[in-house]
């Protein structure tokens, strides 16, 4: 009795599959590479568009309670009570918060080189008007909001 030898896999054939095995795995691979690319960026524009919305909610928190006599504006500085300098401002891109001139800055919220701050008055209907503008390397996020003090 002779045994046919012609059962099992060639040389060529385990080749031709490991290579299509290998194109398989760089395909899942690149896509899973795309996806976490994405999801970073995506992460990153959802942190700065909180960050910018976080800002603007203390500076109203701020403003709010105070005498509109009392609120005054000049370059990328709002200040909310001339009597004890309580002011907003921008330094080195970073939001900062100054409870009175005796007292240090707080970082509100930390940005890049780029980022504005804004407010003016709009003394017709005592309103302060706020621009911010937050950014971190190429990423931007705006809020522009009016605030009504209430006293």
């Amino acid at each position: 009795m002779v045994r046919n030898k012609t059962s099992g896999f060639t040389l060529i054939e385990l080749m031709i599959a490991m290579i299509v095995a290998g194109i398989g795995i760089l395909a899942v691979s690149w896509v899973l590479l795309l996806n976490q690319r994405s999801w970073k960026e995506g992460n990153a524009k959802l942190e700065l568009q909180r960050d910018t919305y976080l800002a603007m909610l203390t500076i109203e928190y701020e403003l709010r309670p105070a005498s509109f006599a009392d609120v005054t504006t000049s370059d990328s500085t709002l200040i909310i009570d001339k009597n004890i300098d309580k002011k907003f401002f921008l330094q080195s891109g970073d939001l900062r918060f100054q409870k009175s001139s005796s007292d240090d800055s707080t970082l509100v919220v930390k940005g890049d080189p780029g980022s504005a701050f804004d407010a003016d008055i709009s003394n017709d209907v005592d309103v302060v008007n706020i621009n911010f503008t937050l950014v971190r390397g190429n990423l931007q996020s705006s809020v522009t909001t009016s605030v009504k003090p209430r006293n």
